[in-house]
């Protein structure tokens, strides 16, 4: 169940009907709540469904074991290889066969297997990351051990289930646990709806027809042609995600709880270390902290340093999907991030005082810079295997310009669109939320309603899926 359709509008209207009186009774609320998440998710598949609950209660066990046994290194240990082995058989047993298989080819060794057709949950990467945390998190005497129902509605949580934000376990028994409800504004709401409706809906769904053919089949496009799709996938991916946040915000503002910081404008960025602190924020500090820390961080000298952003981002690459432009993709960005602190490190430890006569020339020049280097390695992201990526550059730097099959005006206007919303998304929202705070509630309404019959104009009869549905 997509959030931009009217099947998940009126399923929402039910569930906060139900509970927009319950929040000051605690217990009730989280019940209710853990319901309505569970409910939420078997419109994807009893059977996912099944695999969410078994999951959670062994989870759980493992929780307790580790908050309260005697042998708790012992149960976190386990509990992570649980979790880690899960999310293999769903996402990586495929991958694995098919690479044993041709590897056996190549030595001619006669081997034949039965590669099984394994469908992932919908959401289990980011579910099993909140298990993983929360076990983590635990045993370090962070947070104390949750009860049961507290810990099921923290893991099945329906606006966060599918595709993020990941929210810590603390904040969110904070707010849960509250009788008093996050004291959002309206106007507030109203713009992170809004928005995720029109980047979802109106932006998302345009762009969808630019990239699904050129990522698969690039040799049927010119140079000029696939320059423009791997821009577009850019932009894709960014208001399809994000909007994907703004909306799973909205709805937790309405539920009780505080939005979550994901993306904040990062095509303004002027490093990659800094897009990196720009998008899908609850991810790369996840990553910080439960990957990169553990392995050392920056504590033992520069080059361990630089061999753990390599290693960590290669991790966060291959938890996105099973296939080697995965790797690829993750290892692209340690490799950029070395260089990144290479630049700092080395004119630091030698005492060179970098002076930059013309700041304005320089930020844009790392500006292109950094959105070059992040946008070519989406392609290695966005097409269904390493050599199709490969023929995606060959087909850019073939040069040939005969047929431009995209030449469209909408197309320009909806990048020019994105790269506003990244320039100045935060001076349009607080914009927004000053018109919508208005005290003339009959023009308030006029002009929602103004903005939701433009979003659902501008956009298709039927929405694509969000693209991190598949991760």
């Amino acid at each position: 169940m997509l959030f931009p359709t009217y099947q998940f509008l009126v399923f929402f209207l039910i569930i906060f009907s139900a509970i927009l009186s319950l929040k000051p009774k605690v217990d009730l609320y989280k019940i209710v709540l853990l319901i309505s998440s569970l409910l939420f998710y078997s419109f994807w598949s009893f059977d996912f469904l099944l695999l969410l609950v078994l999951g959670t209660v062994y989870n759980y066990i493992i929780l307790r074991a580790v908050c309260h046994g005697r042998y708790k290194k012992l149960a976190l240990i386990s509990g992570i290889i649980f979790n880690i082995a899960n999310l293999g058989i769903f996402k990586y047993c495929n991958f694995f066969v098919t690479s044993l298989f041709e590897v056996l080819n190549q030595l001619k060794i006669p081997a034949s297997f039965q590669v099984l057709q394994i469908i992932a949950p919908v959401g289990v990467s980011f579910y099993t990351f909140r298990m993983i945390s929360h076990l983590i998190d635990c045993y370090h005497h962070k947070i104390p051990c949750p009860k049961f129902v507290d810990y099921a509605t923290y893991i099945t949580y329906f606006p966060q289930i599918a595709s993020g934000p990941i929210s810590r376990a603390g904040e969110f028994y904070t707010q849960l646990n509250s009788p008093k409800k996050y004291d959002y504004q309206i106007e507030e709401v109203l713009v992170l709806i809004l928005s995720g409706l029109f980047k979802k809906y109106t932006l998302s769904s345009f762009l969808f027809n630019f990239t699904q053919l050129p990522f698969k089949v690039p040799q049927q496009y010119s140079s000029i042609d696939l320059i423009l799709a791997a821009i577009s996938y850019s932009c894709l991916i960014y208001v399809d995600f994000s909007g994907y946040s703004d909306l799973a915000n909205g709805i937790s503002c309405l539920l009780g709880f505080k939005p979550i910081a994901n993306f904040n404008m990062p095509y303004r960025s002027l490093s990659l270390q800094e897009f990196w602190k720009r998008w899908h924020i609850s991810l790369s500090e996840w990553l910080r902290d439960y990957v990169y820390f553990p392995l050392g961080g920056n504590k033992y000298g520069k080059l361990r340093k630089y061999v753990n952003l390599l290693m960590t981002m290669a991790i966060g690459g291959f938890w996105h999907g099973a296939g080697l432009n995965f790797i690829v993709w993750g290892a692209i960005h340690g490799l950029g991030l070395v260089v990144n602190h290479l630049c700092k490190d080395i004119p630091q430890a030698i005492g060179w005082k970098i002076d930059y006569r013309f700041p304005t020339f320089t930020k844009f020049c790392s500006w292109l810079l950094t959105f070059t280097f992040v946008t070519c390695s989406w392609v290695f992201f966005g097409t269904p295997n390493w050599e199709t990526a490969i023929g995606f550059f060959q087909g850019i730097f073939r040069f040939s310009f005969a047929t431009f099959q995209f030449n469209f005006w909408q197309l320009y206007l909806v990048i020019a669109v994105i790269g506003a919303i990244n320039l100045w998304g935060d001076r349009i929202s607080q914009l927004l939320q000053t018109v919508f705070s208005l005290k003339n509630l009959f023009f308030r309404v006029v002009l929602v309603s103004l903005f939701v019959y433009a979003i659902l104009m501008l956009g298709p009869s039927t929405v694509p899926p969000f693209i991190y549905f598949n991760f």
